[in-house]
């Protein structure tokens, strides 16, 4: 099975330059790329002008660091935690939606340049992102618009990537490398090229990242190529074509017991055995283990976007289009089987906005609506030691979303912002089982809204709040997990948030965004079981009622300003805390456990940074991770999780204009942390094989080189 031989035939080529290029230099960014963007260089209107909890991440944010996944560039985003579940294997939550859920969840959609990068089934590969070529990431928590957001509990992650217009010009070259305390070598390499003219720019990059993992069975090999092309037809008409291929090949460790953890975290998944049921009976091999498995993720895929906007009849529109193609190859722990996957899909959007006076006041409207169909083939064979066998079943999977929104702003007062807007959302999934030509459907129809206000209570301060509903239907994932073959029944899940915040500046040493939230919940699609717990039926239940209550704070404060302005200096203290009580408040049918906590996240968890910059020279940071309060394995609330702090740091030197060194280092006093979780609802410590080790303390150095 092969995905558009072209594709792929073009990127080995492209890798196999961009790693010559790099064996000898390494990329140069613009003067000034010390400086990280800090919430105090922020202005309130690059918040969007929304009532609601919205955040900016710039490249500055990672770019200086060992930064191989998504979860490096949203360390700085209140409001954002990242599970991970394995190498490479980051599943993204924003307020606790999706924390739990060792399936690749669309509780957090994930755009890239305005096109999802979350499949019409609802699922999202993070290993599809590539940080390297993104400038900045835009992120809404809840339903902080409805252009983007509102089918998702979560909120939505949306990458912008680098362009002619921005990046460097002429070629560029990047290699980081470096290795954990225990020799397991890992780095990447990254060339880019960009250009640009009065009406034309253009940007092509390649990454190529190889790691051994500090994990047995845990060895990592991809190539990523990002082009696009702009044009600037004229003042009123702009298009821009994107391409994205990935060739992305993860050995996967998989989970362990605690037991298995404190006696040996490297090792991957163990086999898993019955017995003796009588002394001195036979052990009976259920499992071979993730090795001997070949526990792994292949993932191929390829992609075309384009976005235009013009204007119209007094209006500004907005048209973008993508197809993707995605080849997934995963052998499970045997008893799931190995999985086969092959399919596309097609979308379209259409937004349009216009600005104009009433009544005396500023006000602005949009409507717009998407558009995307796509279909896949998911085959399951049994697992012959990371070959597939035997056919277990056969389906196609299809998926329909169809939305239409209309939002509206109007300013009675130059100071005070109203906006209100609603949004239309259809998900139709259908299931044939080949195997009996049996077809299983499922249409989902529903409503999202949001309505709030803003005040400006002076030029660097603001005020927010509003109300909102979110509508999302289950994935084809949550849907299939228990049998492949059978769309399970589950239903779709509203929730209803009040949200308040506060944001701005003070001084020219303070800038913070903090936000509220109260969030109730109808049917949360709850983690039940892991897979290897031998359970009957679904693995994924709906509970009647939730609440997710919590504080996001993002606050960067610039320590002794003057005085290290004086020195041509800068000392930034940057702080992420989040507080979060989620709890079940009426469990329904899926066990005797209302009132307690929603297990996979602890109550406080804060990231700081302390960072010296030289402008144009050099700078050291040190970062911090902690987490404190109740923080559950399982539902029932019996297992507790440990929290150790993870200290890390960041350094670099200007060499000239042209070269630049950094180094980064990584969990530095070897803390033996939990990274990731797959909650259940009743957990076995014997079996529950649903703890993730963190890796271990590792030093990782780069050069940066433009030519």
């Amino acid at each position: 099975m092969t995905i558009t031989k072209s594709l792929s035939t073009c990127l080995l080529a492209t890798t196999t330059l961009a790693a010559g290029a790099t064996a000898a230099v390494a990329a140069m960014e613009e003067s000034g790329v010390f400086t990280p963007v800090t919430l105090r260089d922020r202005p309130l209107a690059e918040y969007q002008g929304v009532a609601g909890a919205v955040d900016t991440r710039d490249k500055s944010d990672y770019e200086d660091n060992y930064a191989d996944d998504i979860g490096d560039g949203v360390f700085f985003a209140p409001g954002v935690t990242v599970n991970g579940l394995d190498i490479q294997e980051p599943r993204l939550a924003i307020r606790g939606f999706a924390v739990g859920n060792s399936a690749q969840r669309s509780n957090v959609l994930v755009l890239r340049d305005g096109a999802p990068l979350t499949d019409v089934h609802g699922t999202t590969n993070t290993t599809e992102i590539d940080l390297l070529s993104t400038r900045q990431i835009d992120i809404v928590r809840g339903v902080g618009n409805l252009r983007q957001a509102g089918g998702n509990l979560g909120g939505v992650v949306s990458l912008l990537s680098r362009t002619g217009r921005d990046a460097p010009a002429g070629l560029s070259a990047r290699l980081d490398g470096g290795a954990t305390i225990d020799g397991k070598p890992g780095g990447q390499t990254h060339v880019s090229f960009a250009g640009a003219s009065s009406n034309l720019d253009y940007y092509a990059g390649v990454t190529g990242v190889y790691e051994t993992g500090w994990r047995d069975n845990n060895r990592r090999s991809s190539q990523q190529f990002h082009g696009n092309l702009g044009f600037q037809l004229n003042s009123d008409l702009n298009t821009r074509f994107f391409v994205d291929v990935v060739n992305s090949k993860t050995e996967l460790a998989g989970g362990l017991t605690l037991a298995e953890l404190e006696a040996d975290a490297q090792r991957p998944t163990p086999p898993i055995t019955l017995g003796p049921l009588f002394p001195g009976g036979p052990i009976i091999n259920l499992v071979d283990g993730a090795r001997a498995d070949d526990f792994a993720r292949d993932i191929r895929e390829g992609r075309i976007a384009n976005e235009t906007t013009f204007g119209l009849l007094w209006h500004d529109f907005t048209v973008g289009g993508h197809y993707t193609r995605r080849e997934i190859e995963s052998p499970q722990i045997d008893f799931i089987g190995f999985i086969d996957r092959e399919g596309s899909e097609w979308g379209a959007r259409l937004e349009a906005e216009r600005s104009l006076r009433i009544f005396g006041g500023d006000a602005l409207y949009r409507f717009g609506g998407a558009w995307t169909d796509g279909s896949q083939t998911s085959d399951v064979f049994q697992n012959m030691n990371g070959d597939p066998g035997p056919i277990i079943s056969q389906t196609d999977q299809k998926s329909k979303l169809i939305n239409a929104f209309v939002e509206g702003v109007y300013k009675p007062l130059q100071r005070l912002a109203v906006d209100i807007g609603a949004k239309f959302i259809k998900v139709d999934r259908q299931l044939t089982n080949f195997a009996d030509d049996n077809i299983d459907t499922e249409s989902f129809t529903g409503v999202a809204a949001r309505g709030g206000a803003r005040f400006d209570i002076s030029d660097k301060l603001q005020v927010y709040a509003s109300a909102s509903r979110a509508y999302e239907p289950p994935s084809m994932e949550e849907l299939t997990a228990g049998d492949p073959t059978d769309l399970s029944g589950l239903d779709e899940q509203d929730s209803f948030t009040l949200e308040a915040g506060l944001r701005g500046t003070v001084g020219d040493w303070v800038g913070f965004n903090i936000a509220y939230y109260d969030t109730d919940v109808e049917n949360e699609i709850i983690s039940l079981a892991e897979p290897s717990s031998f359970i009957s039926g679904s693995v994924y239940g709906n509970a009647d009622k939730t609440t997710h209550k919590g504080i996001e704070a993002g606050i960067d404060v610039h320590l002794f300003p003057d005085a290290m302005a004086n020195r041509g200096a800068a000392l930034t203290l940057r702080n992420v805390y989040n507080y979060a009580s989620h709890r079940f408040v009426d469990a329904g049918g899926i066990g005797n456990i209302d009132g307690n906590r929603i297990a996979g996240l602890p109550v406080h968890h804060y990231r700081g940074e302390l960072r010296y910059d030289v402008e144009d020279s050099w700078f050291f940071a040190a970062n911090v991770q902690l987490s404190g309060g109740a923080y559950f394995a399982d539902h029932e609330n019996t297992v507790s999780v440990s929290t150790d702090p993870v200290v890390g740091f960041s350094a670099g030197y200007r060499l000239n204009d042209r070269m630049e060194v950094f180094a980064s280092g990584e969990n530095l006093f070897d803390s033996g942390y939990i990274a990731g979780i797959s909650p259940v609802l009743s957990i076995n410590l014997d079996e529950d094989r649903i703890f993730t080790p963190g890796a271990r303390a590792s030093v990782y150095g780069g050069l940066k080189y433009r030519f």
